[in-house]
């Protein structure tokens, strides 16, 4: 298996559209590295970043996340259960700030973050064109697909290391970011599979569904490879990245 480039290289082309090195805007919520309280601290700011994140934050080129737009994704799969490829393109995934983070420590000494959150009701929509096998059944066609998450178990885990920037400032930069996922009740409805044949769309459909948690311990690590791109070029690299050190957290 394997994670195709799109959605790579669409995050690289935003994050360097980031030309120059932001400072903190003034809404961010302060959590000093020393403070014995600091992991306190960042899980309230988690939820209080929650309406930006919504809307956005410009000052760091951030797009808003409520929903949040991936104009392609490109997904390949061979295993036993599952062998295709596929291409999605103009997927729109409500409910990534519906959030709840249990966690979030920063390991200071080593410069470690490590983040446990749950998502609800998530719904991702789009187009896609597909060629392979799932199970036994032939996927062939393109056309709109929905798919839904009840409910996720994330765990998020990025290793930093300093370096001094262009601005002659320490910043950190992620040089490690792995993620895993747990989900509960997946869903998945694809329209317009061979050529719209109502019968053979239907049967597929039903075969994907009635099969989708083993379905989904296929595709996991893709999901979990896409979650710690997201994480790591749209989220805590362009936030923590492109902020000074002793600006994103001061000495108190």
């Amino acid at each position: 298996m394997r994670f195709l480039l799109f959605f790579v290289i669409y995050l690289l082309n935003l994050r360097e559209s980031i030309n120059a090195r932001s400072k903190k805007p003034s809404y961010f919520p302060t959590c000093f590295r020393n403070d014995p309280q600091l992991n306190q601290c960042l899980l309230r700011a988690t939820e209080q970043m929650r309406p930006y994140l919504v809307q956005g934050i410009p000052e760091l080129n951030l797009p808003p996340f409520e929903p949040f737009n991936l104009p392609q994704l490109g997904l390949q799969q061979g295993t036993q259960a599952l062998n295709f490829k596929a291409v999605l393109k103009n997927v729109i995934i409500h409910g990534l700030t519906k959030y709840k983070f249990s966690r979030f420590d920063f390991d200071v000494a080593n410069l470690q973050f490590f983040c446990n959150a749950t998502l609800s009701n998530m719904l991702l929509e789009g187009d896609y064109t597909v060629n392979g096998r799932v199970l036994i059944a032939p996927v062939v066609g393109s056309g709109t697909f929905t798919a839904a998450i009840d409910h996720a178990d994330v765990f998020v885990y990025q290793k930093y290391k300093k370096s001094v920037f262009k601005d002659k400032k320490i910043h950190l930069v992620p040089i490690n970011t792995t993620s895993t996922i747990n989900v509960q009740n997946p869903k998945a409805n694809l329209k317009g599979l061979f050529d719209n044949e109502g019968t053979l769309n239907a049967a597929v459909n039903k075969a994907i569904n009635d099969n989708v948690d083993q379905l989904f311990q296929d595709i996991k690590p893709v999901v979990e490879e896409t979650i710690s791109t997201i994480m790591a070029d749209l989220l805590l690299k362009s936030i923590i990245h492109n902020i000074a050190f002793d600006e994103l957290y001061p000495i108190k």
